[in-house]
């Protein structure tokens, strides 16, 4: 082969579909958004294709900590033309190396999988889950003592307490689910708090900026796998999660999936 047909072959892949599906569309670091003003608000998303089937609707907060550790607080409520969603907790994985997190009313899916990678020599290496591993499994509280019980109750107590005498406060909130969707296990990860809105459009996530200390001090950036899938990473040093979305609507017994809209 010929210096010429080489060069040919390596222009070929690299500005093959699958090559550039997989550059960043675009990104953003949180601590360029601090301005002397007072706090901004980042947000990224992803936008699904247009699609007459109604699809699931939710918001809740999500908090990564210095150990990698990803939680989600999901609020359900009472909206005007909603239809009834649940999580689909037994929705198969997508792989070794991601949680999913399945949305659904009964003719639209939205997953979103959740995967962490750790930088190694210069490459991001995903982090394999345990084969027996959930992400709820550590939301059991472990008690060894009658101190830490007592601790423990006290703050129950006050949380009932104050959910008790929240009256019409929680108007049209039909509950609070709070979630583990990965543990921690990362010795250097970086801290993030922030809000999500799934809705009929896509998935958005928003997080404030200039909080002081180290919160939400992290470069975030979206990129498309296929026409099908696209990711939002968040990271920082050696440590990134990663947020892949999807969608699918149900058509004439069979789930389709719903291309994702380019930018």
């Amino acid at each position: 082969m010929s210096g010429r047909d080489v060069i040919a072959v390596l222009l070929a892949i690299a500005l093959s579909p699958a090559a550039l599906a997989q550059k960043s569309s675009g990104h953003m670091e949180l601590d360029d958004m601090s301005t002397a003003g007072g706090p901004r608000l980042a947000i990224a998303r992803v936008v699904i294709s247009k699609t007459d089937t109604v699809c699931p609707q939710q918001a809740g907060m999500i908090r990564i900590d210095a150990q990698g550790g990803v939680r989600d607080v999901v609020i359900a409520l009472a909206l005007p033309g909603s239809r009834d969603w649940t999580i689909e907790t037994t929705a198969a994985d997508a792989d070794d190396f991601s949680f999913r997190r399945r949305l659904a009313t009964d003719s639209c899916r939205i997953d979103i999988d959740v995967s962490k990678q750790q930088q190694r020599n210069g490459e991001w290496v995903p982090l394999s889950k345990q084969p027996s591993e959930r992400p709820n499994d550590d939301l059991a509280p472990k008690i060894n003592d009658s101190a830490a019980g007592s601790s423990a109750e006290n703050v129950f107590d006050r949380y009932n307490r104050a959910r008790a005498s929240a009256g019409s406060l929680r108007q049209g909130v039909l509950g609070i689910l709070r979630n583990s969707l990965w543990r921690g296990e990362l010795q250097d990860c970086f801290e993030a708090v922030g809000t999500y809105l799934i809705d009929q459009g896509g998935v958005t996530l928003l997080f404030p900026t200039d909080l002081g200390g180290e919160l939400n001090q992290f470069f975030i950036e979206r990129v498309d796998v296929d026409a099908e899938h696209s990711t939002l990473y968040l990271s920082r040093g050696s440590c990134r999660v990663g947020f892949t979305v999807s969608a699918s609507t149900l058509r004439e017994g069979s789930w389709v999936p719903l291309p994702i809209m380019p930018f």
